[in-house]
């Protein structure tokens, strides 16, 4: 009977009428709970706010106020901005469109002079950004920048120029409005997943990056039609950020749903990627679910009608009929609107996520991960409690031996072409809303990434919802990697830790009431709080060409990391002083000046000789050259030994040479398949870079060539010489430097050279 009861009650969700609708409890619209393109005309923004959406995604074109340059039209944004904030909801301005006149020559979406400082004139993106977050001041806070830059159809430029365009909107936008938060563009991933990653990787080598907040306040994805994606991607997302210092970076979701077919424009059958009217409703509760417990700020659905596109994305349909969706995001908001994630447990037949309000409930989302039906067992810690179905219905549960048990219906799985088995959606969700007997909430005060005092003093806060006081509090540690470890307990909330320096701390707290609930610890054993003691350098390892060296390894004092893929690297906790910067394998003789609680910054770290004379070092090794790559390079043994380089190989030194005297630069080599060519880059002011000879072909014969360098005295510079083409070998020998000396069998005339 219980089964029957809760499935009458699931296919009922369909047929809640519009007059039923309004008649239920008012929702506290929350801006975490947001729309996109809710239509800006009575009685959409209305039905909006009363479906508990607090905010809107509002989209305004470039070329439909500024279609001639100057003639600016802002009559119909300033209307549609004024009544979607008069139905009370927040407006997020997404920036879009330049006109053609606006156009870099030969890209539909790239704005032209980009590269100009933000308020130079000719940067006619800067000044129209600047215009709007002027106008806008006090109205709109959130302005995102572009949509979908990751897809042909709205971005033809690349991700350093997409980079370059948020940079020139962040500067225009702080200067027009202080409190403006900039959005970098959502994401749409699959069709190019490295565009974001791309994206990060220039705006972090921009110059004053990092003063500047890498140039955008929140990063946002849009994710469709797998509810999974909502939890996974938002975590993956939180990952790539911290790879590239971002990690503190707000993460939204500004548009997420299931389309459905069957039920207005798009297809009439089941297929893949669309959904049931039901599955739709049960895909927004459990996307809102998933999301916010995964850590994403702000939810978007896409969209409150169906407007005028051939698929069905509404929660409503275009004659205002609500779908079953629209009554499970009013649920969604009803109940999860202002609350604070607690915890989500995934079990063999089912995702639980957790939810304390602010008025005490703790509310359980509860779907089914299966294909059959199945009886659930929730965990309860009261004696009775409300199960609310996503279209608002309710049904008393009383607790027996400790747990609520219900049944929920089957959810939908699909084959991806790797046959891997995924969950489409669960089945209908149902809300579990428990009073008192709420276990306390600890929020930890976060500590600094970086602490210049070994004393670390922790502090935090107790949240009770329902009203039973604190008994105690129970600290664990995490030293390093280690694990964790009960450190202390303690009736008041602070702690003090004498650290050392150089070490990672972690720490987590909870706390136990009175009557012995406990609160959770972060899931997936994350810290609450954590810092490392000492100061950290960064840096770029690059060669004396500017190429990232990859995969090497990094030293600064007894601590040492790997360079990425772009030859960055990162060593934390180190001990205040000066420390020579040492790579496995390389000559470096930098320098890093460590401060407790600081970070040094070495933006390019380049191995290499100082400067000196050329000998001939019959090539017994390669000391005194940088060879790139080094596996390029090897030495050849005999009566003579010489240097082999594969195409595309090079080998270079910094020289310096004497103001007086008249050096001569002697080369033997011969050539099989490639050439040789020697260039100069001087490393004085403006790093010109010429080539001095270039030969191929000597049919395996030895050469000799000699080259007067009086015009470089007094010079320094590096000497590059490189086995020029796609496949053979250089043979190298003699590379001499200096006065003339006496030699024979020159097979190429003397080349006299006259300026650098």
């Amino acid at each position: 009977m219980r089964r029957l009861i809760l499935l009458c009650v699931c296919l009922l969700v369909g047929f809640s009428s519009a007059s039923s609708l309004l008649a239920q409890e008012p929702v506290q619209p929350d801006v975490r709970f947001g729309l996109v393109l809710v239509p800006p005309r009575s009685p959409w923004p209305e039905r909006a706010v009363a479906a508990g959406a607090g905010s809107d995604r509002y989209q305004l074109n470039w070329w439909d106020v500024e279609p001639e340059p100057g003639w600016l039209n802002w009559t119909i944004p300033d209307q549609e901005i004024a009544a979607l904030r008069a139905a009370g909801m927040e407006v997020t301005v997404l920036l879009h469109a330049p006109p053609a006149w606006a156009r870099e020559p030969g890209y539909q979406w790239v704005p032209r002079n980009l590269d100009s400082p933000w308020s130079a004139p000719e940067n006619v993106w800067g000044r129209f950004v600047f215009q709007v977050a002027r106008r806008y001041r006090g109205q709109v806070r959130y302005y995102e920048i572009f949509n979908e830059p990751d897809l042909p159809e709205y971005w033809d430029g690349s991700p350093a120029q997409y980079a370059r365009l948020l940079a020139v909107a962040y500067q225009a936008i702080k200067a027009a409005d202080p409190d403006a938060q900039v959005v970098m563009a959502g994401m749409a991933h699959w069709a190019n997943p490295r565009f974001a990653e791309q994206v990060l990787q220039a705006l972090r080598d921009m110059p004053s990056a990092a003063e500047h907040g890498y140039f955008f306040d929140v990063a946002a994805w849009h994710w469709y039609s797998r509810v999974d994606l909502l939890y996974e991607r938002v975590r993956w997302a939180r990952d790539l950020l911290a790879r590239y210092g971002m990690g503190d970076k707000p993460i939204w979701i500004n548009e997420t749903n299931l389309p459905v077919w069957g039920d207005g424009p798009g297809p009439q059958v089941p297929t893949k990627g669309f959904g049931t009217p039901e599955e739709q409703a049960a895909f927004i509760v459990q996307a809102f679910a998933n999301a916010f417990a995964a850590g994403a700020e702000r939810v978007f659905v896409f969209r409150l009608n169906d407007g005028f596109m051939n698929q069905t994305f509404g929660l409503m349909r275009n004659d205002g009929a609500p779908r079953p969706a629209y009554l499970a995001y009013r649920t969604a908001a009803r109940w999860l609107g202002h609350a604070r994630f607690v915890t989500r447990q995934v079990y063999p037949n089912g995702v639980v996520t957790v939810f304390r309000r602010p008025t005490g409930e703790r509310v359980s989302v509860v779907w089914n991960t299966t294909e059959t039906w199945t009886t659930f067992e929730l965990s309860a810690v009261a004696d009775e409690a409300l199960l609310v179905t996503p279209d608002g219905s309710t049904v008393q549960l009383v607790a027996d031996g400790g747990v609520y048990r219900f049944e929920l219906p089957p959810g939908r799985r699909e084959i991806l072409p790797d046959g891997q088995h995924v969950l489409v959606v669960g089945g209908m969700p149902v809300f579990v809303v428990e009073r008192d007997m709420t276990p306390p909430q600890v929020e930890v005060i976060p500590l600094p990434l970086l602490s210049a005092e070994e004393n670390i003093t922790l502090q935090w806060r107790a949240v009770t919802p329902s009203g039973t006081p604190v008994d105690r509090y129970e600290v664990e540690i995490r030293v390093d990697d280690g694990p964790w470890q009960p450190w202390v307990t303690v009736e008041e909330p602070s702690v003090t830790l004498a650290g050392e320096m150089g070490h990672r701390y972690a720490f987590r707290v909870r706390a136990v009431d009175v009557n012995g609930l406990r609160s959770p610890w972060p899931p997936d054993d994350q810290p609450m709080a954590e810092t490392v003691v000492g100061g950290a350098v960064t840096g770029r390892l690059v060669t004396l060409f500017d190429e990232p060296l990859v995969h090497e390894r990094v030293c600064v004092a007894d601590r040492c990391t790997v360079t990425d893929s772009a030859g960055f690297f990162r060593i934390e906790g180190l001990p205040p002083g000066r420390f020579r910067v040492s790579v496995l394998g390389w000559d470096v003789r930098d320098i890093a000046e460590v401060r407790a609680g600081e970070e040094t910054v070495l933006p390019a770290v380049r191995p290499g000789r100082p400067p000196g004379w050329l000998r001939n070092s019959e090539f017994d090794d390669t000391r005194g050259w940088v060879a790139v790559p080094r596996e390029g390079v090897r030495i050849v043994r005999g009566s003579t030994s010489f240097a082999r380089l594969t195409a595309g190989a090079q080998v270079a030194q910094v020289v310096e040479l004497p103001d007086k005297g008249q050096p001569t630069l002697w080369l033997r080599y011969r050539t099989n398949g490639v050439g040789l060519e020697v260039r100069l880059i001087g490393l004085g002011k403006g790093r010109q870079d010429r080539t001095l000879f270039f030969d191929r072909d000597t049919l395996g014969q030895w050469r000799e060539v000699a080259f007067d360098m009086s015009a470089w005295a007094g010079a320094r510079f590096l000497l590059v010489v490189r086995a020029s083409g796609l496949e053979g070998t250089l043979d190298l020998d003699t590379v001499w430097l200096g006065d003339p000396p006496q030699r024979q069998g020159i097979f190429l005339p003397l080349i006299m050279s006259s300026t650098p």
